[in-house]
């Protein structure tokens, strides 16, 4: 890598990021699971849309519809600290400006994914697919820049063998997991890969004991029944998020 960049600063910098992302991820959450990407399901109305005071077309920070005030995504400020939080750990825990860079970028992703698992129980392709591409790109970049090639064969090798897990999970329970999972995979793996074949393995061990834990828990209050199904999603990203933290 090309050598310690983390600071106070640097982390204060990776948080405020966060919260000046926050409405962008927003309206990417907006845009997987209102209906059409736009409409508010209660009135109608029309959100996310450019004006000429609000030209990138930013939802309101609150969740709320602005014309029947009923909640049309996440808690007012829920998605900001979450991506504050998550870019300033990163941030604290990351050598290098190419790895920062490839870690802030799949965290977007992330972020947008696993509110957007949770609300419509779906990982979209074009949401997985690029998270994957982009992280691939900067850190091989990052790879070749610092002679460590052979690392980054680990994290692609790691990606292939994650995926290649979920697919077979995939096939032997078609109605617990699904194709997203395996796509979202390529990219967790590759994330994890970077510290190491370990980094994935307990990575995606934490992500299958959140997921089960959870569901257990929801069992436990009959909030749930045993047929019904819960998103795996977030699981998967916490644990990695957590792999590569205590990795790093």
């Amino acid at each position: 890598m090309t050598g310690r960049v983390v600071t106070p600063g640097v982390v204060a910098a990776a948080g405020l990021l966060g919260i000046l992302l926050g409405p962008l991820l927003r309206r990417q959450i907006f845009r997987y699971v209102l209906p059409g990407g736009r409409s508010c399901p209660h009135c109608a109305a029309l959100l996310g849309v450019p004006t000429r005071w609000n030209p990138l077309g930013v939802p309101s920070p609150t969740g709320r519809c602005p014309r029947c005030r009923e909640a049309v995504g996440p808690r007012t400020g829920l998605v900001e600290v979450v991506a504050a939080a998550v870019f300033a750990a990163l941030a604290a825990r990351t050598d290098g400006v190419l790895p920062l860079l490839a870690y802030a970028w799949i965290a977007g992703f992330g972020i947008v994914l696993g509110f957007v698992d949770v609300a419509v129980r779906r990982l979209p392709d074009r949401l997985t697919l690029p998270a994957a591409a982009g992280l691939a790109g900067l850190l091989g970049a990052a790879a070749l820049t610092s002679g460590q090639v052979g690392r980054y064969a680990v994290a692609a090798a790691s990606a292939l063998a994650l995926a290649g897990a979920y697919l077979g999970l995939v096939l032997l329970s078609p109605g617990g997991l699904g194709p997203g999972d395996v796509k979202l995979a390529i990219g967790l793996g590759l994330a994890t890969g970077w510290y190491g074949w370990s980094s994935t393995l307990y990575g995606a061990l934490a992500g299958l004991l959140l997921a089960s834990g959870y569901a257990a828990v929801l069992l436990r209050l009959r909030r749930i029944g045993r047929r019904d199904h819960l998103p795996h999603g977030p699981a998967m990203l916490t644990g990695a998020l957590g792999a590569v933290l205590l990795a790093a």
